[in-house]
């Protein structure tokens, strides 16, 4: 028998487990927050008691934007429609909202083009084992303080298009140490980490120079792990910045959607927060 589920909080270890099983980087705390804020949700797809497959949900007010994440199903389950099942019941779950979006690799793709999903854009994923950021000269950067959570909250919504204050206040609360700002207030960058990679996340920057000069910081935190950075390929120099410190393209990832499209990401909006979050 087959049951779709919601995910209890008490279960993220057994999701974060799941993203790990396909190198992934969810930490524990992070499914636990797709478990309990109140504009996400996460399920388990259940074949005759036993946990299969999970995917997740995030949604935006009033009815705008649902970004489908952590769409995994175990080795031994795979090939029985169990990811179209557990998108399917996303799907019905969101029928009134204007705009579905998820991130897929190509061959996920072709499980989510039967459902209606149109890709929109591509994304690379970065990685290095131990990069070497050049930083532009004058340009000053300094951590994040937590007075100046609020307004990079702000300036990440002029680019999403939506407030994730949900998302980023928890990522502060368990990764601060990796969240600067430019020392003129306009700029940021965020960071995550867990078993594969520390990861340099949402990163907004108006010119390349600051993005360049918090990428650099970013990375020079902490090179006791690889390090990955996920980017629009619209990002061509930004890009070609970080591949000239040694990151090199690992993945590529394609943004689609269902419904109506959504606009083109700005420019200042250099690297995203991840395939699971947008």
């Amino acid at each position: 028998m087959i049951r779709i589920r919601e995910i209890r909080t008490s279960e993220a270890g057994i999701l974060s487990a799941m993203s790990d099983a396909v190198n992934w980087n969810n930490a524990p705390s992070e499914c636990g927050l797709i478990t309990s804020a109140d504009n996400m949700k996460g399920f388990f797809l259940e074949a005759d008691g036993e946990i299969a497959g999970s995917a997740g949900m995030v949604t935006y007010e009033p009815q705008s934007l649902v970004f489908i994440n952590l769409v995994i199903v175990k080795e031994q389950f795979r090939r029985r429609g169990y990811a179209t099942r557990l998108i399917e019941h996303i799907l019905d779950l969101t029928r009134n909202y204007r705009t579905k979006r998820l991130h897929a690799t190509p061959a996920g793709s072709k499980v989510y083009a039967p459902l209606g999903f149109q890709p929109c854009r591509t994304i690379s994923f970065f990685a290095a084992e131990s990069p070497c950021l050049k930083a532009p000269e004058k340009i000053g950067v300094h951590a994040m303080r937590p007075g100046e959570v609020a307004p990079a909250i702000a300036h990440d919504a002029e680019c999403f298009g939506f407030s994730r204050h949900n998302l980023l206040n928890f990522n502060y609360r368990e990764f601060g140490k990796y969240a600067l700002v430019s020392d003129d207030g306009t700029s940021h960058i965020w960071g995550r980490r867990w078993k594969k990679y520390r990861q340099m996340a949402g990163l907004v920057s108006a010119d390349l120079e600051t993005a360049a000069a918090l990428a650099a910081a970013a990375s020079g935190l902490d090179q006791s792990q690889p390090q990955s950075i996920i980017c629009y390929d619209q990002q061509k120099d930004f890009m070609a910045f970080l591949q000239s410190g040694g990151f090199v393209k690992v993945r590529e990832m394609i943004d689609m959607y269902l419904g109506e499209p959504d606009a083109e990401p700005p420019m200042q909006y250099r690297s995203i927060y991840g395939g699971d979050m947008g």
